[in-house]
């Protein structure tokens, strides 16, 4: 796939930690290249995105409406048109998500209530609690592939040394996605529900006591929002209703979503630092990158997957993402890792690899990364 010109040719992380090392670069001294204004949100493109994908998300359900499951012969069109509107739509709520992630970030709008407000709209009905979801991700910026803290797909990552230790009964979880064939799939799917419920143990004792309030009201915000959904939809449609017009297009935006962001940070080539080896600029940079796809797919998810600079400054809002990439890109270009999308982004999950440490670097490979000659 080719998406907005010629691609370079890709970087491997761990050329780009060795320039990092050498050149003892900063994310400050990354940032400085950044043009101001991308850095603050224009009110009036922040509305126009969100209308734009409101706009799309009723015309899914419209169509929607119109596809009703017949008999025998009428099936073999209406199936796949069902299916087909169905991944449609699910990359809308895509980027429906997205908008409620930089609501996340308050970089929707200039004043905090509207970005509060905003995030709860778009992250409810997507079974999200903004606030939990906000502390968590926030988590996952401050210590981006820093083992023992990052809390996405290298979560249950292990050396074959550790894996050997681990009993069933207290890593359960770990040991069935090694055992599993995509079991690193598992492990994506699992960690973003978890990360609903583990948010009180990545806080102190003092924020637990000053964020507790607000995630009670955030998880009942999203509780109220669901039960209005469905139970609306149940009322007029039934429970067929309620899987055509929300559950499945939901999950596929869900499933479709955790992937996107996944190959964003995973893949052959990945590094997961310990303490000793990590620094904000080599967890956001050197296993950061940008996986591009066709450019419809690219505007219907609000351009996440232009995943650097968004790593390197979390507050540039979605619309400004593709120009801060090529301002980078010009200043940066041998730390700028960036490729088209390929199926070979997703094959590799089908086994789970083990970490093998990398003495005096500070960081862990895949081991698959040594036995194909991927480090040279």
């Amino acid at each position: 796939m080719q998406s907005d010109g010629q691609l370079r040719k890709f970087i491997l992380p761990s050329t780009v930690d060795e320039c990092l090392r050498e050149e003892d670069l900063t994310l400050p001294q990354i940032r400085r290249v950044i043009p101001q204004q991308y850095l603050r949100p224009d009110p009036l493109r922040s509305w126009w995105e969100l209308a734009r994908v409101l706009g799309c998300m009723t015309f899914c359900l419209y169509l929607l409406s119109w596809v009703r499951l017949g008999e025998a012969i009428e099936l073999m069109w209406q199936v796949p048109a069902l299916v087909s509107l169905w991944i449609l739509y699910g990359w809308v709520l895509v980027g429906l998500f997205v908008i409620g992630h930089d609501c996340g970030h308050y970089s929707f709008s200039r004043r905090k209530w509207v970005n509060d407000l905003v995030g709860y709209l778009c992250m409810s009905p997507l079974a999200n609690s903004l606030h939990s979801w906000r502390l968590t991700h926030n988590h996952h910026h401050v210590h981006t592939q820093l083992r023992g803290q990052e809390v996405d797909w290298a979560a249950n990552l292990v050396t074959r040394e550790e894996f050997k230790s681990l009993k069933w009964k207290q890593s359960f979880m770990t040991r069935l996605g090694y055992s599993l064939p995509f079991g690193m799939f598992l492990w994506i799917i699992w960690n973003t529900v978890r990360r609903g419920v583990m948010v009180r143990t990545l806080l102190t004792r003092n924020q637990s006591a000053k964020e507790g309030r607000k995630l009670l009201w955030s998880n009942a915000i999203m509780l109220i929002s669901l039960l209005a959904i469905y139970g609306g939809l149940g009322y007029f449609y039934g429970w067929w209703g309620m899987l055509k017009y929300h559950g499945i297009p939901a999950t596929i935006a869900m499933i479709s979503g955790g992937l996107i962001i996944t190959i964003q940070h995973a893949n052959q080539h990945s590094l997961l630092y310990e303490k000793s080896g990590w620094t904000s600029v080599r967890g956001q940079l050197a296993s950061t990158f940008d996986v591009r796809f066709p450019a419809w797919m690219e505007y219907l998810w609000c351009h996440i997957n232009i995943h650097i600079p968004h790593h390197i400054s979390p507050v540039i809002p979605w619309y400004y993402l593709k120009e801060v990439s090529q301002h980078l890109q010009a200043t940066y270009a041998d730390y700028y890792q960036e490729q088209n999308f390929s199926v070979g982004h997703l094959t590799w999950f089908y086994r789970t690899p083990f970490l093998k440490k990398i003495e005096g670097k500070g960081y862990y490979i895949l081991e698959l990364a040594e036995k194909e000659g991927l480090l040279a």
